[in-house]
């Protein structure tokens, strides 16, 4: 199939995938793993040569506007500091897993050199409160997001 042969609607959807995936600070193998759906399907919904699943695609869009609302650390919508202690290496690392983000897309988003976290985690040292507070709400925000059901999960039992 050539790129003319991609209806207007299934070329809409691969964008928003594309700009979704964007924004995560995903690739389509981390969108794989997290979603339950495999690598090559969302690949060809990317490539717009089938429809994607709306579960997905509704997924997708609600972590969208998770990362797009919690931007930055100094982004309107991270929570106050309060008297919560910043993130040790280990709590760092957990919230990273939850979100499916390695050390070096974190230190992409704080503007970071790329072995910066590493050096906190090896030091034994802390992240900053107010970046502490938006990598835990953007944590808390994937858990609140579960991965889409897949037809099959949703069928009752017998």
């Amino acid at each position: 199939m050539d790129s003319r042969s991609v209806r207007p609607g299934h070329r809409r959807a691969a964008l928003s995938i594309a700009g979704e995936l964007s924004v995560i600070g995903w690739g389509v193998r981390q969108a794989s793993r997290r979603s339950g759906f495999s690598k090559d399907r969302i690949l060809r919904w990317q490539s717009g040569h089938s429809i994607p699943d709306p579960d997905f695609l509704r997924w997708l869009a609600a972590l969208g506007i998770l990362h797009r609302r919690l931007s930055h650390p100094l982004a309107r919508a991270v929570p106050p500091v309060g008297n919560r202690p910043p993130l040790n290496g280990y709590a760092m690392t957990s919230a990273l897993l939850t979100i499916g983000w390695s050390e070096r897309v974190l230190a992409e988003r704080l503007g970071e050199h790329r072995t910066a976290p590493r050096r906190l985690i090896s030091s034994h040292g802390h992240l900053p409160v107010r970046e502490s507070r938006w990598l835990e709400a953007l944590a808390d925000g994937h858990r609140d997001l579960p991965r889409p059901l897949s037809p099959i999960c949703l069928s009752p039992d017998p």
